[in-house]
């Protein structure tokens, strides 16, 4: 027969593992909810940032030939 002391060292083991998983669980869901956004907001910031710097520098560089 299983002992009770068993029986509840593997219940609570089992019990702490679920919040665990949980844990890494709603870490990824904030992480995807928080940071993935910001970084994509980031990333399109300094792309429009060369983009602008580009077309600056060859309206500038036509500038220059016209002179």
């Amino acid at each position: 027969m299983v002992s009770t002391g068993l029986l509840l060292y593997f219940g609570m083991g089992t019990l702490l593992f679920f919040f665990w998983v949980y844990g890494i669980y709603a870490f990824v869901r904030d992480c995807r909810q928080t940071y993935v956004p910001g970084f994509k907001a980031w990333l399109a910031r300094r792309r429009e940032q060369r983009a602008e710097n580009e077309r600056e520098q060859d309206r500038d560089e036509k500038e220059k030939q016209l002179y």
